[in-house]
């Protein structure tokens, strides 16, 4: 027995949700649209909020794709310094497809 009821074609609105759906990596999205380029560390300060959080949600961001990082994370050396850019082109698809289920209004 699932632990929880799904709908029909709910996997379709899942990568939306579990990416955008979390009020830090949205606040983290929002605050790289407007501030491209910034280091986890410029991050954390300028949203006040610790490194090791912001850490975290860099990380699921870049699992889903909507941030990238330069350099790559498997090109990055450790103690260098990662910048990070939103990827508008997958996270209007991440929107668009949470638009779809949740109707177009």
């Amino acid at each position: 027995m699932p632990r929880y009821t799904r709908p029909a074609n709910s996997e379709y609105a899942e990568d939306p949700i579990k990416a955008l759906g979390n009020i830090m990596q949205a606040s983290i999205i929002g605050y790289l649209r407007k501030n491209p380029g910034r280091t986890r560390a410029e991050i954390a300060d300028d949203l006040e909020i610790p490194k090791m959080t912001v850490a975290n949600g860099l990380e699921k961001l870049l699992d889903a794709g909507l941030i990238i990082a330069d350099p790559p994370r498997d090109v990055a050396v450790r103690g260098q310094r990662v910048r990070y850019i939103v990827d508008d082109k997958r996270v209007t698809e991440m929107v668009m497809r949470l638009e779809q289920v949740l109707g177009e209004f």
